[in-house]
């Protein structure tokens, strides 16, 4: 945690430095919301769900998808066919050295297998969040300005030697059956505009405690730098309104940056409505099904691994038409 940490805030000041000139005057950032800070300082406390389940919840939105809800998502089912929407994993090399060890890049994935006699054996060791893995993110992920959901003081639940006591994975160890909602608009920035519009064009509406799931990328196809596709920050009144229960993108969910704040859909998210995220989903397959039925709504099942104290799962996320 550390060390992503670190990572995280080098990248902000080096986002920092970048949106200023060699005379020291503002200059456009690249991909730049039309939000800016102020607006966002403001949703942040108009938007937020803290107290709203109680002043010890760490659920936070998964309570909006009850056992109903659940029920409704089951009828969606009508030809039996699942899909998963997790990336393949391609195994990397272990490096030599002393066991155990720290991985040092975010989204790392290596593995190893060892024959012995009649039985094969395997080591993973795995460092999910990041570019890489499809995860999940659990609320103790992300901190703004000292806090975590619902007021919770970061340093006080979060530790490197003990993880997250509070808003840890566990939160969802029962798993999350609910509506998923497929919006397929890769290559942009998606704002509420946009959303809407693609309600329309479907003729299905975001509903409380839905999963809202974008697919910005196409295969051989790359964004145009950090924040030209997923989530504008447009959006995030929308994801309150609609209450959204599970957000996910199949990158990072960033899709417009705000000067002087470097993960603005995270902070806003995952700290002040309490809303979970799925990072790097795998929606091409999906996306395919969806456009032959003509559906953009069916079951979504997603079981993150009971970690103790943990920030997060790598998961397979799974869609059930």
């Amino acid at each position: 945690m550390h060390r992503w940490k670190s990572l995280t805030m080098t990248l902000a000041a080096v986002a920092a430095l970048g949106s200023l000139s060699v005379s020291g005057q503002q200059k456009p950032v690249e991909n730049q919301s039309t939000v800016n800070k102020q607006q966002w300082d403001q949703w942040f406390k108009s938007l937020s769900n803290w107290g709203r389940w109680g002043k010890d919840d760490d659920r936070g939105a998964l309570n909006l998808i009850t056992a109903e809800k659940a029920k409704q998502a089951s009828a969606l089912v009508k030809t039996g066919q699942s899909v998963s929407l997790s990336k393949p994993v391609s195994r990397d090399t272990p490096p030599s050295g002393p066991q155990p060890r720290k991985v040092e890049a975010p989204g790392a994935y290596t593995s190893f297998f060892l024959i012995d006699g009649d039985y094969l054996y395997e080591r993973q060791e795995v460092t999910y969040h990041g570019g890489r893995l499809t995860h999940f993110d659990a609320l103790c992920h992300v901190s703004h300005e000292g806090k975590v959901y619902n007021g919770y003081n970061f340093k006080e639940i979060v530790t490197e030697a003990g993880g997250c006591t509070k808003l840890s994975v566990n939160a969802a160890k029962d798993g999350i059956v609910t509506r998923g909602v497929l919006v397929d608009l890769p290559g942009k920035r998606v704002t509420r505009a946009d959303l809407e519009a693609w309600e329309k064009k479907t003729g299905v509406k975001v509903s409380p405690g839905d999963a809202l799931l974008l697919r910005s990328t196409q295969p051989g196809v790359k964004p145009g730098g950090f924040g030209a596709a997923g989530y504008d920050p447009t959006v995030l009144p929308f994801l309150k309104e609609r209450d959204v229960a599970l957000l996910g993108n199949d990158m990072a969910q960033e899709g417009g940056m705000i000067p002087g704040l470097f993960i603005p859909v995270h902070s806003m998210v995952l700290v002040s409505l309490g809303v979970n995220l799925l990072d790097n989903l795998g929606l091409d397959d999906v996306a395919a099904l969806a456009q032959k039925l003509n559906r953009y709504e069916f079951m979504l099942v997603v079981e993150p691994i009971r970690v103790q104290n943990g920030a997060g799962s790598a998961v397979n996320p799974v869609a059930i038409f």
